[in-house]
């Protein structure tokens, strides 16, 4: 009897390590939340071609994509709203299936974070508008840090209209002390951008394709 049980064991083992290496899946589920920068939001009130889309473009041509998730993406969003969203679970429609934020985060593979530029690109950042963002970010990352185990990788401001160079490499400093803290990657592209050729109008700090391609380039860096 006893040599039956170990029998049957050995081959339900045997039985899952086949179903697993038939069912499993090297493609992964790319996932962007934050403001207009996420979304490649132009000057125009219209989205352009993001940093994410190259991303993704890049693991579809590859045959690695499972799916892409930008719709909790939105232009103005600020951490607050951003929080708010994520606590109260805001659920979205994707091709007939409602899958919600904290889901979303979740199943994520890849998750990039960029937020901020919305609220902060045309406010002289005062230390009190600087610790309320930072307070702000940390509460978000270790709400993300719970949902997901996965690569999160956090984008950083830059330097733009009101805010000189020094205050964004400190507010900088921060928020790659904050995602590290919880294990999570920093890309800075405050030095990328300060080339005038990624902009579309030199009275907003929203960029081009090409602002974003070179964007994408040094994520895939740090992947």
């Amino acid at each position: 009897m006893r040599k039956k049980v170990i029998a049957i064991a050995l081959i339900g083992a045997i039985l899952s390590v086949i179903i697993y290496f038939f069912t499993k899946t090297d493609k992964i589920t790319i996932v962007s939340i934050g403001d207009g920068l996420s979304l490649g939001m132009t000057p125009y009130g219209i989205e352009g071609y993001s940093f994410n889309d190259y991303l993704k473009q890049d693991y579809l041509t590859n045959h690695k994509l499972n799916s892409y998730i930008h719709e909790f993406a939105n232009a103005g969003m600020t951490l607050k709203e951003l929080i708010y969203e994520i606590k109260e679970n805001r659920s979205i429609v994707i091709k007939e299936n409602t899958i919600e934020i904290k889901q979303a985060i979740n199943q994520a593979d890849i998750l990039t974070i960029a937020i901020g530029m919305d609220e902060l690109a045309n406010t002289k950042i005062t230390n009190q508008i600087k610790n309320e963002y930072l307070h702000d970010l940390e509460e978000l990352l270790s709400i993300i840090k719970v949902l997901t185990q996965k690569k999160v990788i956090i984008i950083s401001l830059y330097t733009w209209g009101p805010n000189d160079l020094l205050t964004i490499e400190k507010l900088n400093a921060s928020i790659r002390d904050l995602a590290l803290t919880n294990d999570f990657l920093f890309l800075d592209i405050n030095k990328l951008l300060m080339n005038k050729d990624y902009y579309l109008s030199q009275d907003s700090y929203y960029i081009n394709y090409l602002g974003h391609k070179a964007i994408y380039q040094d994520l895939k860096k740090l992947l």
